[in-house]
C-alpha cells in the first residue's frame, strides 16, 4: 500500500500543466500581450506577431490587452 501511495505521489508531483502561450507585436517595443492571435488590439501591429509564454511576456513588463479583460 505504501508503495502505491509513493508512486502516486511521485506521479502527481511531477505533472506540470502546459504553459499558456500569448501573442505580442514584434520582438521589441510591445506594451501589451494578447491571448488571441486575432485580437482587436493587434490590428494596428505593423510587425510580425511573436508567440511567447505568458511568464516570458510578464517578464518583459507587458500587461494584458484591454480588449481581452
Amino acid at each position: 500500500m505504501k508503495y502505491i501511495l509513493i508512486l502516486l505521489f511521485i506521479f502527481l508531483s511531477s505533472f506540470r500543466p502546459p504553459e499558456t502561450k500569448v501573442y505580442i507585436c514584434g520582438p521589441t517595443g510591445a506594451k501589451k500581450y494578447h491571448y488571441k492571435e486575432y485580437c482587436r488590439g493587434l490590428t494596428a501591429c505593423r510587425h510580425e506577431l511573436t508567440k511567447v509564454s505568458l511568464s516570458q511576456a510578464q517578464g518583459y513588463g507587458l500587461t494584458l490587452c484591454g480588449w481581452e479583460d
